[in-house]
């Protein structure tokens, strides 16, 4: 008797959570798309950290733009504001005049992520991201996440200590869409709360 009544409630708490018996929350179609949006934005660091490394690609734009195709769609918009800037939110911040034109596409994208390190020196870069929120609303989406990025300048001697590293701290907001199926990101906003050398050595950052 005792187990039939644990049985009924069992059944009970799964309809009231509107679930069938067998239906798990990785069977949710939902559940799926934001498992495919959150890999959106890991697509984009390991494109931007293939354009931040300088050592092992011969190319390193061409290397990165290879993975931001998987990501993005062919016309969207990127948007950074750089620490001291002002923005509204962290997050989807209003555009105003001082935010200036988008750069559009992930062609023009990679070309100024690759002139922006190179400009620099960096060697080696390393995002990381974090506190991934994502929300869905049919075919389309928002995805939030915290950034924590390193920018490497190598040392000289092997074992030896890194000549600079500047670390970034700040949120990433993208509108998402789903096109034939597969999800793309829509429009990148960087809002940058920090970027600071942490260390320096010789000749430094």
């Amino acid at each position: 008797m005792k187990s039939v009544t644990m049985m009924t409630l069992a059944i009970a708490l799964v309809v009231f959570l509107g679930l069938a018996p067998h239906e798990s929350r990785a069977d949710d179609p939902r559940h799926s798309d934001r498992e495919a949006i959150a890999a959106l934005i890991h697509c984009y660091a390991r494109g931007t950290d293939a354009i931040g490394d300088a050592k092992t690609h011969a190319d390193p734009r061409a290397a990165g733009l290879a993975i931001y195709h998987e990501c993005f769609t062919p016309d969207a918009q990127f948007r950074v504001w750089a620490a001291q800037q002002p923005f509204d939110s962290q997050t989807f911040p209003t555009v105003g005049a001082d935010a200036g034109p988008p750069v559009v596409g992930p062609e023009a994208w990679a070309k100024f992520v690759d002139q922006f390190f190179r400009q620099r020196g960096y060697t080696f870069t390393q995002h990381m991201m974090s506190n991934v929120d994502v929300k869905t609303r049919g075919d389309t989406g928002t995805l939030t996440a915290y950034l924590n990025a390193s920018h490497v300048i190598s040392g000289t001697e092997v074992g030896g200590p890194s000549r600079c590293i500047a670390v970034a701290n700040g949120t990433y907001s993208l509108d998402v869409k789903k096109i034939a199926g597969k999800w793309k990101i829509a429009r990148l906003n960087l809002t940058l709360i920090t970027f600071n050398p942490v260390f320096q050595s010789g000749a430094g950052c």
